[in-house]
């Protein structure tokens, strides 16, 4: 027996040895192994000895393997169970660096449960380094080479390379080839790391190395090559210094002067540096602080466009958003702000956005209106303001319909030059951690255009002042892990038009559009009037929205996106115009009238307008079209589909969309012929199931006790259980008649929304 089970394991181990890579494909993991007695025990240990690192009494063993290796050794019919050696950190904190207690801002913005979910990892290591003496598995050891190739036979994908030298004596190279032998990049210059960018969205079987060290005494040694694929951001500001707390993802190599053009963008006025830390500060190498993104894979290249005093010019600034577009960057940081308007800036920011590069501007501190403040007022350039670890905007922060979003940005701790670490102030300080989280939102899924970003950021925004968007602190507070956690949509949003503001009718829009609804239909509405429709062929749209009469000083912009099915890709509704009265005056709704105080909560929540003529006509019957319209903007239903399912509700009538939607909801039904009749009144036992299914009430059982309607009952009227359900919510008022075949006022509707709404809101 014994003889028949070790030849079941050799077999077994015969196949993980013909079949695995021997860590040449894949790096090599702590494995816990498990065993159910002796015997297998000592018969692992007789075969595995070498890659076993520390054993327990209780028949298990700590390992090394690869993936691949493990898959198949937990086959073996002596291991019991297989689990990964899962690393655990200090309760307290997920990091060591001994200032990070002081980052107030971390916490803020959500980072530490997102912190987690992304690492940092050289790709090279376990690859396979080919020299002229030979292979060898690279696990991070000095190279004493000038050439070597990196093979991989699932394919790299990478975004960057870097070699560091033990010494530098002079200036030196880095260029890196493809298989064919074809300069795909280079680099030069006297720091001991080189880096080199690589073209995007690339796999690689192999790459060829090669350092050129002419006229060196000694030739170098290479002590690190690291290959990543990183997020890159590029911060243009006074440059950044060369810290102790900056790890390889701060690529000075790579960074430009444009004040002292040909030096390294090295500060010399200690903001570059600051900013630089709040994005990219090492995470866990026990040293100062963490960087809002330096625990992910997030690179950070300094462009150098702002002097010793902090003053710099547009044309530098154009200049440097442009090269930082030509090198492939996702997010562009600019804490730099002032006025003036200059075609020459607003074109180079023009440029990256068509490129879909998200970029990310402070607000500037001067308490003054945005209006004039730029780079933050150009279109598409997300704002930010800053706010205290009370969630107050510091008193001067500008503000401004150009406002985007709000961050941390008092009292922030990051790196400084000569190693030191500094406390600086400002929207300069808040705009780094709103480019962090978009590039953490890049990392986590690359699929993510410059529009989903900002669309995403906005969406998931910790509201801290009025609700929704405001001037002063724009959709709210940067919240990382929310942003992460949404799911992934298309997006189209408003680059000109906040919710709320008021908007010229004869001004150019704007409407920015991800890539992934390029060839598709966009719709524009206005108060559920299609107005425009689109076929998208760029990033952008450009829009002159019609001034439609209205009833109110304020109307509502829809925008649906929708595949050649019909189904909604993209949504967008906000309201134009911020100037409307919280109470509506209407000729004809006195104070003294019965559902006067309901009218206003009506009026007031936007689930009703009036007319044109300021009446409100309380007594007029109401239509299906109006009662659906109004129950939309109560329970803001998102549309699902924009192909009509009645013969008669085209998409040209005011509406429609409203009414598709409450199909798509099963709140409406229709007819049997296939009409839905817009134009019909309501029926007050129409309305009841309508608002029952709304509130997904039960239509067919009610456990309560009855209220004795003396006009219908539960002899099979169609609409007795869910009066019943409305009556004991307080929907319905309880009077010995409930009418059920009568029309339904205008009045009325809007009182049973008035208390719909109560009703929901007692029950959050």
């Amino acid at each position: 027996m014994r003889n028949h089970l070790w030849f079941m394991v050799c077999l077994w181990v015969g196949c993980v040895f013909l079949f695995a890579k021997d860590a040449h494909g894949q790096s090599l993991s702590e494995w816990l192994i498990y065993f159910q007695n002796e015997k297998d025990y000592s018969l692992f240990m007789e075969k595995y000895k070498d890659r076993v690192k520390d054993e327990e009494e209780q028949w298990v063993v700590k390992a090394m393997f690869t993936r691949e290796e493990i898959d198949e050794i937990q086959k073996l019919p002596i291991v019991a169970k297989v689990e990964p050696n899962y690393q655990k950190s200090l309760a307290s904190s997920i990091f060591n660096d001994p200032l990070f207690s002081q980052q107030w801002g971390m916490n803020k913005i959500d980072i530490l449960s997102v912190a987690p979910k992304f690492h940092q990892r050289n790709i090279l290591i376990g690859k396979q380094i080919v020299t002229a003496q030979g292979a060898m598995t690279y696990e991070g050891q000095p190279l004493h080479t000038l050439s070597f190739s990196i093979l991989s036979e699932e394919g790299m994908k990478l975004s960057r390379l870097s070699v560091t030298v033990d010494h530098v004596e002079n200036l030196w190279t880095l260029q890196v080839m493809d298989q064919n032998g074809q300069v795909i990049s280079q680099n030069n210059g006297n720091l001991p790391t080189l880096d080199v960018l690589l073209p995007k969205n690339q796999t690689y079987k192999a790459l060829q190395i090669h350092i050129q060290a002419n006229g060196w005494k000694e030739p170098p040694v290479i002590t690190n090559v690291t290959a990543v694929d990183h997020v890159l951001v590029a911060v243009i500001d006074t440059g950044a210094a060369i810290h102790k707390d900056f790890c390889g993802n701060v690529l000075h190599s790579l960074g430009r002067d444009y004040v002292h053009p040909g030096r390294l963008a090295l500060d010399d006025h200690g903001h570059g540096t600051h900013v630089t830390g709040i994005i990219a500060a090492c995470a866990n190498n026990h040293e100062g602080i963490v960087g809002t993104a330096g625990f992910a894979p997030v690179d950070v290249v300094p462009l150098k466009v702002l002097d010793r005093e902090g003053t710099g010019g547009d044309f530098e600034i154009a200049k440097a958003v442009n090269d930082a577009v030509s090198i492939g960057v996702d997010v562009i940081n600019l804490s730099l702000a002032g006025k003036g308007k200059t075609l020459v800036l607003e074109q180079a920011v023009q440029n990256a956005l068509q490129h879909h590069v998200v970029i990310v501007a402070a607000a500037g501190n001067w308490g003054i209106p945005i209006q004039d403040v730029y780079p933050a007022s150009y279109p598409g350039v997300i704002a930010v303001a800053a706010v205290d670890e009370n969630n107050q905007i510091i008193p001067y922060s500008n503000y401004g319909w150009e406002l985007d979003i709000s961050a941390p940005g008092e009292n922030i701790l990051s790196t400084y030059m000569n190693n030191e670490y500094r406390v600086l102030n400002g929207t300069s300080m808040a705009a780094p951690f709103v480019s962090s989280v978009a590039a953490l939102l890049k990392a986590m899924d690359p699929r993510l255009d410059d529009m989903q970003i900002r669309k995403r950021l906005f969406e998931s925004a910790k509201d801290i002042r009025e609700k929704g968007y405001d001037i002063h602190s724009g959709y709210g507070v940067v919240q990382a892990a929310k942003a992460i956690h949404l799911p992934y949509s298309e997006a189209v949003d408003w680059l000109t038009i906040q919710n709320g503001q008021p908007v010229s009718f004869s001004k150019q829009q704007l409407l920015g559009i991800s890539k992934g609804l390029i060839g598709k239909d966009v719709y524009v509405f206005i108060d559920d009037q299609l107005v425009e429709k689109r076929n998208v062929d760029d990033h952008w749209i450009s829009f002159v929205l019609p001034d439609i009469p209205s009833a109110r000083n304020e109307q509502k912009l829809t925008v649906i996106s929708a595949d050649h099915n019909g189904e909604v890709v993209a949504f967008d509704e906000r309201w134009m115009n911020s100037t409307s009265s919280a109470s509506a005056s209407f000729t004809d709704v006195p104070s003294s009238f019965w559902a006067y105080e309901e009218i206003q909560t009506a009026y007031r929540e936007r689930w009703i307008n009036g007319f044109t003529d300021h009446t409100f006509r309380p007594n007029a019957l109401l239509t299906r079209r109006h009662a659906v319209m109004m129950m939309n903007r109560l329970f803001q239903w998102r549309p699902q589909q924009i192909q009509s399912p009645f013969l008669d509700t085209p998409l040209t009538l005011a509406g429609a969309v409203p009414i598709y939607t409450a199909y798509g909801q099963r709140i409406v039904k229709g007819y049997d012929d296939g009409h839905f009749y817009p134009e019909r009144f309501v029926t007050r036992a129409q309305m009841a199931v309508m608002l029952a299914r709304a509130l997904k009430l039960s239509e067919t059982s009610f456990s309560g006790t009855p209220y004795p309607f003396k006009d219908i009952d539960g002899s099979g009227h169609f609409a007795y259980y869910a009066v019943q359900q409305l009556a004991d919510k307080g929907i319905i008022t309880k009077q010995p008649y409930f009418r059920p075949n009568e029309f339904l006022t205008r009045a009325q509707f809007a009182a049973m929304l008035a208390r719909t709404y109560r009703y929901m809101s007692n029950k959050k």
